[in-house]
């Protein structure tokens, strides 16, 4: 029996597609991501027992639900009461193989339905490593549903895909990865720098963009010292281990280098700062007699001192 648990990110709140919804298009769409979804984010959908749940009047109800779809881009089949939510992948990320094998079972209660076409192409959001999971699953379990694809077929998708221009969000992608700093002269990990990207609310993507280019311009950065891969310098971790370093850059360092020199007069040592979980520079005031070129405070001018071990409150 599939699990009714359902997760909600909180960056919904600052989703900008969201917030144009009125506070009872908001209900209605929180209502859809709890009520009467699945594990794949393709469900039978009833506008009538959703106008009962939310007590409201079923015009009334699916003014509000239609308004809702067009502004998430959300896929409604009233024919079949089939509801398809194509960025479902991107929030509910299944863990493993295994997972993906389970949650594809919610297929079974579906009817037939022109959304299924538009489901079993849907893997922009899917981890790359399940991606074969997914598409053998569907070849396999549902064989009249989803036939196997050739490989002339599948030379003509990806043609297809090469033509299209790509999506906003790709774009500033594109931007972001030319402002990323390489380390060595290389950048690695763009594919899943990309789909990490792509996870990020619109507002999130804009603040990313901001402190990437703090980032590239701190000291250390532009002496080529500490650069994390791209990927990991977005997201990093998983559960509750899992952190997004770019959000400790959205505000400049107080440690920029010009020419050499801290024209801030501050220690640019990077030290755990409290609240943070990546390295940050120190910020201190920076001892008159430290070098010019490698500002340090007091405390940092002893080179045994180790940076997981000075913080300052």
């Amino acid at each position: 029996m599939a699990s009714r648990y359902r997760k909600i990110d909180p960056r919904i709140w600052t989703d900008e597609k969201f917030r144009r919804l009125t506070a009872e298009e908001q209900r209605i769409a929180l209502y859809i991501l709890t009520a009467q979804s699945n594990r794949i984010g393709l469900f039978s959908f009833s506008p009538g027992k959703a106008s009962e749940d939310l007590e409201t009047l079923p015009p009334t109800f699916l003014e509000r639900f239609g308004n809702v779809c067009r502004t998430l881009n959300w896929e409604w089949d009233a024919d079949a009461r089939v509801l398809f939510l194509p960025t479902w992948w991107r929030y509910n990320q299944p863990e493993n193989a295994n997972n993906v094998i389970g949650n594809l079972k919610d297929l079974d209660d579906l009817p037939e339905t022109p959304l299924l076409k538009r489901f079993s192409a849907n893997t922009a959001y899917l981890p790359e490593g399940l991606i074969g999971t997914f598409t053998q699953t569907l070849a396999k379990r549902y064989p009249q549903r989803y036939p196997k694809r050739s490989p002339s077929q599948e030379q003509e998708q990806e043609q297809e895909q090469k033509q299209e221009p790509p999506p906003a969000e790709h774009q500033a992608f594109g931007e972001f990865w030319n402002l990323y700093p390489t380390r060595n002269g290389k950048k690695l990990g763009r594919t899943d720098a990309l789909k990490k990207f792509c996870r990020l609310t619109p507002t999130d993507q804009t603040l990313l963009l901001t402190a990437v280019k703090n980032y590239a311009s701190s000291g250390d950065v532009v002496q080529g010292v500490g650069i994390a891969d791209p990927h990991r310098w977005i997201q990093k971790g998983t559960g509750k281990t899992q952190v997004e370093p770019w959000r400790d850059w959205i505000e400049p360092a107080p440690s920029a280098i010009a020419n050499g020199h801290s024209h801030l007069g501050v220690c640019t040592k990077r030290i755990h700062h409290p609240g943070s979980q990546v390295l940050r520079a120190c910020g201190e005031p920076a001892s008159p007699v430290s070098r010019p070129d490698e500002p340090r405070c007091q405390a940092h001018l002893s080179s045994v001192i180790d940076a997981h071990e000075v913080m300052h409150a």
